[in-house]
């Protein structure tokens, strides 16, 4: 089983145990998704999600190691640090995708020009909440007020938000990307 893997944010720069083909690399024509900065991570980072306020940009994707659909899973779903439930998939053969998810049609228009069998990605939603680090919600943000989320972050907390934002891929260029660019002057650093 041939199984991509598709990539929009730090998986790209930072695939830690990620076991993927690293000669193939990250490749640029992935499906067409809707993007966005709208997930306040563990770590204070504001990261990229699919979401239905996104902008509608071409993923990355690469291919997997696994040639089993559920190890492939598995696989990403420990680099993520999340559960299995975090991790869409879809698998062409069998026609049936593992979760609920809005972006079918993108997903199927894609893979059906490829020679891929099987992609998976990380499934997260959008998250609002910012959380102390026992894992309480301190307060909840309004998505609007991001940039302003951004520019209250301190110390350790604004760098690692500011490079996560700088080392996106160029090619994910969202509405809010833009905005975080003139508004903090935040601009892409090139990645390896």
């Amino acid at each position: 089983m041939k199984i991509a893997i598709l990539g929009w944010g730090s998986l790209i720069w930072q695939p830690k145990e990620l076991a993927y083909n690293k000669t193939f690399g990250w490749q640029k024509d992935g499906p067409i998704l809707p993007i966005e900065f709208a997930r306040i991570s563990k770590d204070g980072r504001l990261t990229l999600v699919i979401t239905e306020n996104g902008t509608k940009v071409p993923v990355l994707f690469t291919l997997s190691n696994y040639h089993n659909l559920e190890e492939a899973i598995l696989n990403l779903a420990v680099r993520e640090g999340s559960g299995r439930n975090s991790i869409g998939s879809y698998d062409k053969n069998k026609d049936t995708f593992s979760s609920k998810f809005l972006f079918k049609e993108e997903i199927k228009n894609w893979i059906k020009k490829t020679d891929f069998d099987a992609v998976i990605w990380t499934n997260l939603g959008e998250n609002w909440n910012i959380k102390n680090d026992k894992g309480d919600i301190i307060r909840q943000i309004e998505s609007e007020r991001r940039i302003e989320y951004l520019k209250e972050l301190k110390g350790n907390k604004s760098v690692i938000a500011e490079e996560y934002i700088r080392r996106t891929p160029i090619e994910i260029s969202t509405f809010f990307r833009k905005e975080i660019e003139a508004t903090l002057n935040w601009t892409p650093i090139l990645n390896e």
